[in-house]
């Protein structure tokens, strides 16, 4: 962890855990986030990187790999492919997805690459249980900072901060 690492946590400290969806009603259980698992280990046909903040970004590092079923690098960053989801899928074989021109169902998203620096996509990945790259060095916030965690998101993402795992 750099200095200025250091610094940020020391100032805005670490993201709150997510809580624990409860299950004693069937209701409850029926409206809770989708509990999809990570998997760090790659389907066969595919490879996994490893992606860590950049400067002033948070979280992570994060294992991606895809398999069969989690085969889409999902870029929700307007205007096509962004260059982050393209290297991704370069180094993992998946196949890049632009979400601003068709959608995929949650569970065949192996990451979701967002351009955000507000508080709306920051959070909504992570809560459907989506590995989240954000571009933007943000931080934990909004309604949806509860689902955030240093183990599902990771920002301030250029090319240079993904690797070959």
């Amino acid at each position: 962890m750099g200095i200025w690492d250091g610094i940020k946590k020391a100032l805005v400290g670490s993201a709150p855990e997510p809580k624990a969806p409860e299950t004693s009603t069937p209701s409850a259980s029926a409206s809770a986030p989708a509990d999809l698992p990570v998997h760090t280990e790659p389907g066969e046909g595919y490879k996994a990187c490893k992606i860590v903040h950049g400067m002033r970004g948070w979280g992570g590092p994060l294992i991606i790999a895809p398999n069969s079923t989690r085969k889409y690098i999902y870029s929700v960053t307007g205007g096509g492919i962004h260059p982050i989801a393209q290297k991704i899928a370069d180094i993992t074989g998946a196949e890049p997805f632009d979400g601003f021109k068709s959608k995929a169902d949650f569970s065949e998203i192996a990451v979701a690459v967002i351009d955000c620096g507000g508080t709306a996509r920051v959070g909504v990945y992570p809560m459907k249980g989506i590995p989240t790259v954000d571009i933007h060095a943000a931080t934990p916030s909004g309604p949806l900072m509860k689902y955030i965690n240093e183990t599902n998101f990771v920002s301030g993402v250029k090319e240079e901060h993904i690797s070959e795992v």
